[in-house]
């Protein structure tokens, strides 16, 4: 079996697993080993032939147990040692836990998605030029032949109407769910 759709995954939770390690280590070099451990781990059980049924729970235990590893190895370290251990397990709880924070988050980025869709083509392209392209109010009004405070009177005009939709549509979700 190819280890790349695990590491693939793996990789999708860099950010939060690094945040993780950062927390309990304080230290950028270590944090990084640590992952590089977690993602070699991760790799030889690509040649595994069972699957593992969720993926980010395993990935996380992977993660924390790498962790405690190089702690208990760094003992001597002090920045491993002046760590409450309390304060570790905290962190660790709520590293573990699947909150709902990341599913709402992820809907919302659906709706948001959806509401641009609907948005006209010169809306669009107005969202695309300013946060895609980091164009200024200058620039935009430019290319759309307006004045920049047009520009930056549509754009907030527009935010408006996004955030409208997009809270009408986890209104939706919520009646649903």
């Amino acid at each position: 079996m190819s280890d790349a759709p695990l590491i693939k995954q793996f990789l999708q939770y860099q950010a939060d697993f690094m945040s993780y390690l950062m927390a309990i280590t304080r230290n950028f070099d270590a944090a990084e080993e640590i992952f590089q451990n977690a993602a070699i781990v991760v790799m030889e059980r690509s040649e595994a032939d069972e699957p593992i049924r969720d993926f980010r729970a395993w990935s996380k235990e992977i993660v924390r147990r790498q962790a405690l590893r190089h702690l208990r190895q760094e003992t001597k370290v002090e920045w491993a040692q002046s760590l409450e251990p309390a304060l570790m397990e905290q962190i660790t709880r709520v590293f573990l836990e699947d909150t709902a924070s990341e599913t709402v988050a992820k809907q919302e980025s659906i709706a948001l998605r959806h509401c641009i869709r609907q948005a006209s083509d010169e809306n669009r392209r107005m969202l695309s030029l300013r946060y895609e392209q980091q164009a200024s109010f200058a620039e935009i009004g430019k290319l759309l032949g307006r004045t920049d405070a047009a520009v930056q009177k549509s754009l907030s005009r527009l935010r408006k109407k996004l955030h409208e939709c997009v809270r009408a549509k986890m209104r939706l979700v919520e009646m649903s769910g």
